[in-house]
């Protein structure tokens, strides 16, 4: 949404600008009208304005000196000035300012108006949009790079699913991670054994940065390398061969291993003398495909957890028949669960119907019919389950009615003895208890708010009526109202304001002694010729004929 600001001492002016640009039918524009450059820098101190379409000559302040305002507030507004007069100075001082499109004699006429403001608008748009991406790229991307891949790694093992992962390779380009999807990868997992002197959470996460960091220089020498932190305590860190130039891939991967396994003694050997952090370290023995990390990443954590005891520098090779870690049939099943449940949770959280329904169809089509086999699966399943849709309840703040009006008390009786079919048809009413809920809700508070605008509008006829004014009454950004409003009601909400007015001047012409002027005036209109043109253009009869059943009009 943009805003422009038209501004003349002359009414007629500015009400003949505002019937030509509503003619015109400017896209995602809002007019704001001032008829004074007081009343313009009232305007600018409460908006944002992104066009000014201004006089050059009025009484009070001339185009210039309200120019100096206009670049003090809203350095980026684009300006176009007017003038009845070739005023040579003017045209100098004026083309001085980076603000300044153009300078535009009243003579020229309305479509070389037009045009000006055409292009002043396609400039603030353009310029807008160059310095977020420009200002985002050289200053804040950099600054969320690192958490932004760590995020993208840890995703990574998180994704069983098939689907997700083929615009892998897109990601990893946006967030500039060397890898290659579609080559095969190295995990290495890097836990603290001894925090030592780094007692703080901040010290911490520092130091698990310093390892990080260095583990990436030694193992960079000759793989493409990113750790990224795991938990409080360690780090993961996915490796893969550089491009091969005369080896073939399969000799290139089992060097890769070699000198991966080797450095790892160095990794350990530097945090230990140099950060004063013992480090366990446990690697997989051979590559494999990212859509394999889920599942390759268990064995790791296993061989971190299972050595001797605490505080003993342990390195682990997982893939060896001595690291092969024990596994439940549905392990690799709970990530996509998780995964499931979170888009459950986020769908309801949003109101999204359609999506958390055919979330909770992919959460229910990973189990067999009696769901998982192993009871500490089916503990964990049951625990997330369980997890997701109480805290549904009390984001929504649904929580006392759902004891109330379902059958919510039961989930404390679901443990791994109830059958797996009696447990996701009793999730599946409650989600859709809330679903159904939470529209009736939405619906409710929809019309509650175009009751607010109505109100709103009808008892302010004579006032501002701008966007912004309505939307700050409502609380809602602007832009969001005045596409909410078309969706909702099927008509804009400038349409529904002229609607109003001329509903209201229909009421007070038929019902009232008022002279067309004071109507006018009770209606917001400052120049009377504007709503004369305006009841016309409506009616199809001026006001005065439909007052004495003449017209058009007079059949309605």
């Amino acid at each position: 949404m943009y805003r422009m600001l038209m501004v003349d001492d002359e009414p007629i002016i500015v009400n003949g600008l505002n019937e030509y640009f509503m003619k015109k039918g400017l896209h995602d524009v809002e007019v704001v009208l001032a008829y004074s450059a007081v009343e313009a820098i009232s305007r600018l101190d409460d908006l944002k304005i992104d066009v000014v379409l201004s006089d050059i000559c009025m009484p009070e302040m001339d185009g210039m000196e309200l120019l100096g305002h206009i670049e003090t507030r809203w350095p980026r507004c684009k300006v176009i000035l007017l003038t009845g007069h070739d005023e040579f100075d003017y045209a100098q001082q004026a083309l001085r300012s980076s603000c300044i499109v153009d300078y535009i004699l009243k003579t020229e006429g309305m479509d070389k108006i037009g045009e000006a403001v055409d292009r002043a608008l396609a400039m603030a748009r353009e310029e807008l949009s160059v310095y977020h991406q420009k200002e985002w790229l050289q200053t804040e991307l950099p600054k969320v790079m690192s958490q932004l891949q760590r995020q993208l790694l840890l995703d990574v093992l998180r994704r069983t699913d098939m689907e997700r992962f083929r615009g892998l390779q897109s990601e990893f380009d946006a967030l500039k991670l060397p890898f290659k999807a579609d080559k095969p990868v190295m995990l290495i997992l890097l836990g603290v054994e001894d925090w030592g002197k780094y007692e703080t959470v901040h010290e911490r996460n520092l130091m698990l940065f310093a390892i990080g960091n260095a583990a990436e220089e030694l193992l960079g020498a000759k793989t493409k390398v990113k750790f990224a932190a795991y938990d409080h305590s360690s780090l993961i860190g996915f490796v893969q061969s550089r491009d091969p130039l005369f080896e073939n891939a399969q000799t290139l991967a089992e060097k890769t291993a070699k000198f991966t396994h080797g450095t790892l003694e160095s990794v350990q050997q530097v945090c230990r003398d140099l950060l004063g952090t013992p480090l366990s370290a446990a690697a997989t023995m051979l590559m494999h495909p990212f859509e394999e990390a889920s599942r390759e990443v268990h064995g790791l954590r296993l061989a971190i957890l299972n050595g001797q005891a605490k505080g003993v520098e342990r390195l682990s090779i997982v893939g060896s028949p001595q690291h092969k870690p024990e596994e439940s049939p549905d392990r690799y099943s709970r990530p996509t669960a998780q995964y499931a449940l979170g888009q459950i949770k986020q769908s309801m959280l949003d109101g999204n119907g359609h999506e958390w329904s055919r979330y909770y169809a992919k959460f229910m089509a990973l189990f067999p019919p009696d769901g998982p086999s192993d009871p500490f699966d089916r503990m964990m399943i049951l625990h997330h389950l369980a997890e997701t849709c109480v805290i549904c309840l009390e984001e929504l703040g649904l929580k006392d009615r759902a004891v109330s009006q379902t059958d919510l008390p039961r989930i404390l009786q679901l443990n791994h003895t109830v059958p797996w079919e009696q447990t996701l048809a009793f999730y599946q009413a409650i989600f859709e208890w809330m679903q159904r809920t939470r529209s009736e809700y939405l619906s409710r508070e929809e019309s509650h708010l175009i009751g607010r605008i109505a109100y709103f509008v009808q008892n302010h006829l004579d006032s501002d009526l701008s966007l912004s004014r309505i939307a700050r009454e409502v609380s809602l950004n602007p832009s969001y109202l005045s596409r909410w409003y078309k969706q909702t009601t099927g008509k804009g909400l400038s349409d529904y304001i002229q609607e109003a007015k001329i509903e209201k001047s229909k009421e007070l012409l038929q019902t009232t002694s008022y002279k067309v002027h004071e109507i006018s005036e009770k209606l917001g209109f400052t120049d009377p010729h504007y709503f004369f043109r305006f009841f016309k253009k409506a009616m199809g009869c001026t006001p005065q004929e439909y007052r004495n059943g003449i017209g058009p009009a007079k059949n309605e």
